[in-house]
């Protein structure tokens, strides 16, 4: 299978791309084709709200560094975005690449993709993992995803109190959760 993996940190170590680096290794041992996209080394305009995407049922016309991410994403089994927390969300770039997916839905506003591609979220903030204020936040991000027809296959938060060493349980989570793709 293909997984996409697009990376919403602008550092390379940060923890969520760490996370998703060993999700990575597990996907591959499993025998899966990755491509990561790093969103912020990314020529990636907001979306210009034309309409043309589904006045002609096509992907978004803008031409920029998404049009091969959305060619990878139509071959792939398993989406994987990631970020680390900002000022209790997602970073900017990570909200306008969520945003173009809206050349994704038909006039009627329905999925253009093949439904069940597997979506995981992966999520790094400084607060304790647990802290219930950003979970709707990553709720509602996801749900741009969710509602292309995708299907939730994992979420990882890593929280302030996180044991993100190499060897610690989330990094086995997101391991474990790349083979299980």
């Amino acid at each position: 299978m293909k997984i996409t993996v697009v990376l919403g940190s602008p550092r390379d170590a940060s923890i969520s791309t760490r996370l998703a680096m060993r999700l990575i290794e597990g996907a591959e041992e499993a025998g899966h084709q990755v491509k990561v996209y790093r969103i912020c080394e990314m020529d990636v305009l907001g979306c210009h709200g034309c309409g043309c995407c589904r006045k002609y049922d096509t992907d978004c016309v803008i031409e920029d560094d998404l049009e091969e991410y959305f060619r990878d994403l139509r071959e792939s089994g398993a989406l994987v975005v990631t970020s680390p927390n900002y000022y209790s969300h997602v970073t900017g770039p990570m909200i306008t690449f969520m945003n173009r997916h809206y050349c994704l839905s038909d006039k009627d506003r329905n999925s253009r993709l093949q439904p069940g591609i597997k979506l995981v979220g992966i999520f790094a903030q400084g607060a304790p993992a647990d802290y219930e204020k950003y979970l709707p936040n990553y709720d509602w991000y996801l749900g741009t995803f969710l509602s292309k027809d995708m299907e939730l296959a994992g979420r990882l938060i890593a929280g302030g109190d996180s044991d993100t060493g190499e060897s610690g349980e989330l990094m086995t989570k997101a391991y474990e959760l790349g083979k299980s793709l």
